[in-house]
């Protein structure tokens, strides 16, 4: 047995206290009950859109996405309209484990979104790749050592669901082999913090809640009587993993668990490029495009040579002007910009849910002001913010306009957060905190720094109860990327595809 490390983050991809909070009230997740019990906690604002990329990125930098630069899965400004996946070369700025490695610390990061390829840091790394890879850890050596141990680490890409929901074994075996994971890492090598994210009640939620939903529209008896309690069980999975890795810390050792966004009902899928279409917007043709996946459709593809406006990626929830330039079939002159922004946000405030009647976007608005910051020149040029969050946008242009939604259970704004400290008082706070404040809250009742140029201020019931605020730490700017590291597409990757086409996300 190692030293326990200085502080501990847990991440639940997904986490809401909407969902845990009756669970917690039914005796059934005992420890996460015990760790709000001693923590001051609530709910987080999150990102516009709600998503793993934008969501995790924002806490690991306390920089909201128009200062680190990702907004999705994909890159959003693709001159080619292509289909690039995202990692850590697209931050723009540095992150909470360069404040780390600067001030003496060391850090064992495993299974955090948008983590991959690992970095040159102090400590050891479990990424979270998109793509099939077993070049994901640091040292290298790592997997093959957890292998050995008889804790092996799967990569969330290829535990995520495939179609067949006879996945929840898996997800219920994979979270235990998560906690036998994270367990033997802290046990075996020392680390001063340890982060952990847990990414399966997303993946259950996405596809499991109209199981249990007797108000959804796909509401039906499941094939299986467990599939009803499929987010229950994954629940009390997870909490048995966090019992396990609480118990390998001090009392006093402090806690922070955050998620990168909340979950609720999902009714329908928008098809943003095919409200374009039908507006003459966006424009196509017979035949292959080569371009993303996204913008082809039974023999059809998006021709960008007679297309003013697109969605560029899935869950982006953004609108690009195709602009001359700029995009290689770009057509949209600087002096229409205005005109054709004016028209796009008429169009979608417009947009009325089939089955409410109710608006589906609150605004539109253009990046300067939807995403400010020094990477708002990444994100998509219109950002569509969700009115009804039952309803997804995504790029697709098979199906129509509406169709029903292959994730029952759809992304939410609110997330959650808990802090446990000797140093903080226990209890729900009712006014939400912004997810970029979580690292500067930790880093400061740790006594450590973070540079000015971050979004993210500590939560004042933590400043309060410290020593008053911290010099700021000299920002080390964005790592240079590893010389390893290369953009990758999605069709390069299959297993990628299909997967996240299995999962809904595309």
């Amino acid at each position: 047995m190692t030293a326990h490390p200085k502080a501990l983050i847990l991440g639940i991809d997904g986490g809401s206290l909407a969902m845990m909070e009756p669970l917690i009230a039914r005796g059934l997740l005992p420890h996460l009950a015990t760790l709000l019990g001693q923590s001051m906690y609530g709910t987080t604002t999150t990102t516009w859109p709600a998503h793993t990329a934008p969501g995790w990125s924002t806490f690991v930098t306390a920089r909201r996405p128009g200062g680190h630069g990702v907004y999705q899965f994909f890159g959003t400004q693709e001159a080619d309209y292509g289909d690039r996946l995202t990692g850590t070369g697209d931050f723009g700025c540095s992150t909470i484990w360069e404040w780390l490695a600067q001030q003496g610390w060391s850090a064992g990061i495993i299974n955090v979104p948008m983590s991959h390829p690992p970095r040159e840091l102090p400590g050891y790394q479990v990424t979270w790749p998109l793509e099939r890879t077993l070049r994901f850890s640091s040292p290298p050596t790592l997997l093959g050592e957890m292998s050995r141990a008889g804790a092996p680490f799967m990569p969330d890409i290829m535990a995520m669901f495939q179609g067949d929901h006879g996945y929840l074994d898996k997800a219920l075996a994979n979270v235990a082999a998560r906690g036998r994971s994270i367990v033997h890492l802290m046990e075996r090598h020392e680390t001063d913090v340890v982060m952990a994210v847990i990414t399966e009640i997303d993946r259950i939620c996405h596809h499991y809640w109209h199981f249990a939903d007797d108000c959804h529209p796909r509401h039906t008896a499941p094939d299986r009587a467990e599939w009803g309690d499929a987010v229950e069980l994954i629940h009390r999975a997870v909490d048995a993993v966090i019992g396990a890795v609480l118990a390998r810390v001090g009392d006093d050792t402090p806690v922070m668990l955050v998620s990168d966004h909340g979950l609720g009902q999902g009714r329908l899928n928008l098809g943003v490029n095919s409200v374009l279409a039908e507006t003459g917007l966006l424009a196509v043709r017979p035949g292959e495009g080569g371009h993303a996946g996204w913008f082809d459709a039974g023999g059809a593809t998006v021709d960008f040579e007679r297309t003013r406006a697109y969605m560029p990626t899935p869950g982006c929830y953004g609108v690009n002007l195709n602009l001359a330039g700029r995009q290689h079939s770009g057509l949209v002159r600087a002096d229409e910009k205005a005109a054709l922004t004016a028209e796009l946000s008429d169009l979608f405030l417009s947009l009325r849910a089939p089955d409410s009647g109710s608006p589906v976007f609150a605004a539109v608005l253009p990046r300067a002001e939807a995403y400010p910051g020094e990477m708002s020149r990444t994100a998509p040029d219109l950002l569509l913010v969700p009115a009804d969050e039952g309803v997804l946008a995504d790029p697709g242009l098979s199906g129509g306009v509406w169709r029903p939604s292959e994730q029952t259970g759809m992304h939410r704004y609110a997330g959650l957060w808990a802090y446990r400290s000797p140093r903080v008082p226990a209890g729900r706070r009712e006014e939400p905190v912004a997810l970029c404040d979580l690292a500067p809250t930790l880093l400061h009742d740790l006594g450590l720094r973070h540079p000015a140029a971050v979004h993210g201020r500590p939560v004042p019931e933590v400043l309060d109860a410290g020593a008053g605020p911290l010099p700021f730490l000299p920002d080390p700017g964005a790592p240079e990327p590893h010389p390893k590291d290369t953009a990758r597409s999605l069709r390069e990757d299959d297993l990628t595809a299909r997967t996240l086409s299995a999962m809904g996300y595309l």
